[in-house]
């Protein structure tokens, strides 16, 4: 378990260094797109700690069950975009979307990133 903290605490913080990041970039353009990628990226640090934890959790010995959270994901992402469409004029969805698939490709490069 320790393991998953230190790889989750690394992720965060790459997260955090990038919403801190677009934050201030939102103060200066006050762009709908980089509004839109805050909270993508907010999703995915969210849809980034439910596949890290279950992934944690099937990896343990005593488990005999394999899940990474799926469900749990789309209903963050189903959530995102609920929180889009409610204020979808200030809002843009490429960015909603751009900031989603971080953490998706974050799953599939996790193998190699982990290998080092």
């Amino acid at each position: 378990m320790k393991r998953f903290y230190v790889i989750f605490q690394q992720f965060i913080q790459y997260y955090l260094y990038a919403i801190i990041v677009l934050g201030i970039v939102l103060f200066f353009t006050n762009s709908p797109f980089i509004l839109g990628l805050i909270l993508g990226t907010a999703g995915s640090l969210v849809n980034t700690f439910i596949f890290e934890y279950y992934l944690a959790r099937s990896s343990s010995a005593d488990s005999i069950h394999i899940s990474t959270g799926s469900i749990w994901r789309y209903l963050t992402v189903f959530i995102v975009c609920v929180i889009w469409f409610m204020f979808k004029e200030h809002i843009n969805i490429f960015g909603v979307v751009i900031g989603l698939i971080i953490s998706y490709l974050l799953m599939i490069f996790r193998p190699f990133y982990l290998s080092k």
